[in-house]
């Protein structure tokens, strides 16, 4: 018997090549390339005018579709085992995909605990797609290259935007996308040099992707516990809502205002100043509300029991999704204060859902001018068209039944108290992501139901309504008659 020292076989060396640990950068290198291939070719690439299917969809349809696709490729992404630091069901990584495309932030199991830095980089990708629109960057490309914007194309960004008649669409992307680099830039500059201070592990990535999320009012976060390990950090809390703030408030008053500075003088156009009207008074009444009807709140030092209820109004209204202090311990009052903010939402044209704030004006226009005896809808001194008023009592009982429905299903997937059923409802819808803490224990039939109300709520129930109905080709001529309301 031979005592000769084997030589290791090729396949031996390699698998203990494999076997082997690399370094963090070597490790991701190649799925980092592979992701920036697909991304590229999801972005340069989209579905062109001269595929038949493509072509033959409205803009409206066009517009749910894409984000449907980049949902399918986040979830295929995040089911890799590349992406994954704990195997995680396929159920689990679709709806993670779908809460971040929509800038919801619910989550059914931990981002930081089951994704590995690719996975958290796909996550992060997803919710900027899902924040700045994802035909801007493709056409921002265009743009860049000195292509013209086809026709098809800027009807979908304006169905995606929401923007008045008068607004130059090359001009907005551009201003949208440079907006969207410098806020995130700033705040995640401001948050690496908080988070380093308080010993924050990776505070660079951790500082990224909490910028990123705040301003995509997606809610997104690598601490288990949201934003609570900075409840009392006025710095932090300043960042993330000044953040939040600006994406939710939207590109057009960012646009108004980047105007107003550069030709120095006011340029504030009528539905700029409805939106900041009504974030300020949201704001203001949410704040002084939550402050004396929290009862958690009232053993908090004052400036303290200040932020918290300023925070939480925050990211009620803005739809951001983070939280400074547990919602599920909160009381009902509160909890109703925060569940109205969610319902009205963000702006138009912004990175926030809910029914917004403009719509809610036309409404609350409509119904003041009933109340006055008018024939026509003001606000602010201003005739809103009816057209508009139409459009904003279609998109908010369409949301509400929307909203409706998705409570309806929950309680018959879910064994949990009508409350906690309600709000995480009424979080899917709006996009928003606060949770009284019931969405890890969701069945996969309630994860389903949350599913389609989340996406629903980014798309916009009007958009998928007018998406899955066809238009009437010709105005008939109907009878003219009253009825008794």
């Amino acid at each position: 018997m031979s005592t000769e020292k084997q030589t290791p076989t090729e396949s031996q060396e390699l698998a203990e090549e494999l076997n082997t640990p690399a370094p963090r950068v070597q490790r991701w290198w190649r799925p980092l390339l592979t992701l920036g291939r697909i991304a590229t070719w999801a972005v340069m690439t989209p579905p062109r005018a001269s595929l038949r299917a493509w072509s033959r969809l409205r803009p409206v349809q066009q517009l749910v579709a894409g984000f449907a696709l980049y949902a399918a490729i986040g979830t295929t992404l995040l089911s890799l085992p590349l992406a994954q630091e704990r195997p995680a069901r396929v159920i689990d990584n679709a709806f993670n995909a779908v809460s971040a495309i929509s800038t919801t932030g619910l989550t059914t199991i931990s981002v930081s605990d089951h994704y590995n830095f690719f996975g958290e980089f796909v996550v992060l990708a997803l919710f900027q797609v899902g924040g700045v629109g994802f035909m801007t960057l493709s056409s921002l490309f265009m743009l860049a290259r000195g292509k013209e914007l086809a026709p098809p194309r800027v009807s979908v960004l304006k169905a995606g935007f929401a923007l008045p008649h008068y607004f130059v669409m090359q001009h907005f992307l551009v201003h949208v996308v440079v907006f969207t680099a410098v806020c995130e830039s700033i705040g995640a500059a401001l948050l690496w040099w908080r988070f380093s201070a308080a010993g924050v592990e990776d505070p660079l990535w951790s500082a990224i992707f909490h910028a990123v999320s705040a301003f995509a009012t997606a809610g997104f976060s690598l601490n288990n516990t949201s934003m609570e390990p900075f409840a009392a950090d006025w710095s932090v809390n300043l960042v993330i809502g000044v953040l939040s703030y600006l994406g939710a408030v939207g590109f057009i008053v960012a646009q108004d205002v980047w105007y107003s500075i550069r030709l120095r003088e006011r340029m504030l156009t009528f539905s700029s100043r409805v939106i900041l009207s009504m974030t300020a008074v949201i704001f203001v009444g949410g704040t002084v509300s939550l402050f004396f009807a929290e009862p958690s709140l009232r053993s908090l030092p004052l400036d303290q029991r200040l932020l918290a209820s300023m925070f939480q109004t925050m990211t009620a209204s803005t739809t951001a999704g983070f939280n400074t202090i547990p919602i599920g311990s909160m009381a009902a009052p509160a909890l109703v204060i925060i569940m109205i903010a969610m319902l009205i939402g963000a702006s138009p044209s912004g990175t926030g859902g809910g029914i917004k704030t403009t719509s809610v004006s036309a409404i609350l226009g409509n119904l003041w001018s009933v109340l006055r005896g008018r024939k026509n809808v003001v606000w602010l001194s201003h005739e809103i068209p009816l057209v508009r008023v139409l459009y904003a009592f279609a998109a908010t009982s369409l949301y509400l039944i929307g909203l409706c429905a998705g409570v309806l299903i929950l309680c018959f997937t879910e064994s949990k108290p009508f409350l906690p059923i309600v709000f995480e409802a009424a979080s899917a819808i709006g996009t928003v992501g606060l949770s009284m803490g019931i969405t890890g224990d969701l069945s996969t039939g309630g994860k389903l139901a949350i599913i389609v109300l989340m996406f629903a709520g980014r798309c916009g129930p009007l958009t998928i309504g007018l998406a899955l109905l066809r238009p009437d080709r010709i105005d008939r001529e109907h009878r003219g008659d009253d009825l008794a309301v």
